[in-house]
């Protein structure tokens, strides 16, 4: 894959999504009144130390110093090492020392770096922000005695370093989403994945609840993610599915559109606390715009909208306007090449909180002009907290008002859950 040039607001090749979304699967829609779519080297190990071989470090490669291999072996990557005191690829690099008092030798660890690139699932466009690390186990018992590990920059590269030569599970995690792969190290060196491992959501469980002014699910289409849809616009079944804690255990993330109908808050009491527990068992939440109030009502301390908090709906006071949001996360920022993004608000009556908890993770940040009364400086416009889970809220969301900029943070949201 080859980066492209973003031209004239077009998203990259290098980006999120494919042209073609044939062959993709969206699972049973509940309550939809929808009929559901469907789809159809070993590489052997040097015992013995080289006598006179030349002692190095192992050194990390610039990024464009990789180079690209041809598969070779199906389900598996192909890799080459390269004597780092030579140039020479496959040549013997293990190393040997002399103890001049006793004149014994002394056989160090020998260990090999490892460089590769994470995919998206469309395999289309690269992750930053991917946790990647080796469990190493020295004494064979089973349990974890240290790690390896990396993080991928904003192209999806990493680079673990001081990997013990021998064959080592490689995991790779983005919120959610992960992948596992193997390595073999048989010498000293930099080993470059010839191809790049992408994140899957094979064991993933989403809900999206529908909304009038928002569709979330579109971008998960975009990025091949499935997940069961339910709806919130019409009839019980978003209300039934958060009343039953059960079944909200049977998902990984639950996303909430703008626009759900206020049949929920007559169990507002019980629902939040579902939500809380579903969170502090590991769950995930997104909520967006007017779904505000399933943030509010379940961590009433950690974003202070505008108006009355105890009051729904008092906080849709935000005026139609295009302004340029501050990006405070670092992933955000290396996805966007940027520590600014246009953020796109069409309609009058967006939600406009004020400020955030101390212990909340503020995305972005911007002044919020409202309908009536003193714009809001600095307004925290996209909000994380992690009390188990991680539970999201924006006040912007995928609808007709979507910039390219607000595409790319919605992605980096949805990897993030």
């Amino acid at each position: 894959m080859e980066n492209e040039t973003l031209i004239q607001g077009d998203i990259p090749a290098g980006g999120l999504w494919p042209g073609d979304l044939s062959g993709k699967t969206r699972k049973v829609e509940v309550g939809t009144g929808q009929a559901p779519r469907s789809e159809s080297l070993s590489i052997s190990r040097q015992s013995d130390p080289v006598p006179e071989a030349p002692l190095f470090l192992s050194r990390r490669l610039p990024v464009f110093f990789m180079a690209v291999v041809p598969l070779m072996l199906v389900g598996c990557s192909e890799y080459s090492f390269k004597d780092q005191s030579t140039g020479e690829l496959g040549a013997d690099t293990g190393f040997h020392t002399q103890d001049t008092d006793t004149d014994t030798d002394i056989v160090e660890e020998d260990t090999a770096s490892v460089q590769g690139r994470v995919c998206d699932l469309t395999g289309e466009g690269y992750v930053a922000g991917a946790y990647v690390y080796i469990i190493l186990d020295t004494n064979g018992d089973g349990v974890e005695d240290d790690r390896i590990e990396a993080t991928t920059d904003s192209d999806g590269y990493f680079t673990l370093t001081g990997v013990p030569l021998g064959t080592h599970t490689i995991y790779v995690e983005k919120g959610s989403f992960s992948t596992t792969f193997e390595v073999t190290l048989s010498e000293e060196g930099n080993l470059e994945l010839a191809e790049e491992e992408c994140l899957q959501d094979e064991d993933v469980e989403i809900a999206v609840i529908t909304g009038a002014y928002d569709s979330i699910e579109d971008i998960l289409d975009l990025m091949e993610i499935e997940y069961t849809l339910y709806n919130g616009v019409a009839g019980q079944a978003a209300v039934t599915l958060l009343r039953d804690p059960d079944a909200m255990a049977e998902y990984d993330i639950i996303f909430f559109n703008c626009g759900i109908a206020s049949n929920w808050s007559t169990h507002k009491t019980e629902i939040a606390a579902n939500i809380l527990e579903f969170v502090q068992n590991g769950g995930s939440i997104y909520t967006s715009d007017w779904a505000y109030y399933f943030f509010e009502a379940t961590w009433p301390n950690a974003v202070d909208f505008y108006g009355d908090d105890a009051t729904e709906g008092s906080a849709y006071v935000g005026e139609s306007t295009t302004l340029t949001a501050q990006v405070v996360d670092e992933n955000m920022q290396a996805l966007l090449a940027s520590e600014t993004a246009q953020l796109n608000y069409d309609l009058w009556s967006w939600v406009v909180p004020t400020s955030a908890n101390s212990n909340v993770d503020v995305l972005l940040t911007g002044d919020a002009p409202v309908g009536f009364g003193t714009p809001v400086t600095d307004a925290p416009l996209a909000v994380s907290i992690q009390p188990g889970g991680t539970a999201i809220y924006t006040t912007f969301h995928n609808e007709s008002q979507i910039t390219v900029d607000m595409t790319i943070l919605l992605a980096e949201i949805i990897l993030s859950l």
